[in-house]
């Protein structure tokens, strides 16, 4: 059996960056079709950031976008 090792903080941290920038996509037109697959896309980011023990700070004040759970 293969070791399994963890995703890496810096690896999580651009996840939790791609993240932030769906936010950016509320004031474009998106068709609905592509809208519930990007929503699709952003539970799946927000999962592997979970998974690995940490959640999103959508607190803007602070730098730091992940929080250890």
């Amino acid at each position: 059996m293969k070791n399994q090792i963890d995703t890496e903080l810096n690896a999580l941290n651009t996840i939790a960056e791609m993240v932030l920038k769906f936010g950016q996509l509320y004031v474009l037109n998106i068709r609905e079709e592509d809208w519930k697959q990007l929503h699709i896309v952003r539970q799946c980011l927000e999962k592997v950031i979970h998974d690995n023990g940490y959640r999103m700070n959508y607190d803007k004040n602070l730098s730091n976008k992940l929080i250890k759970i």
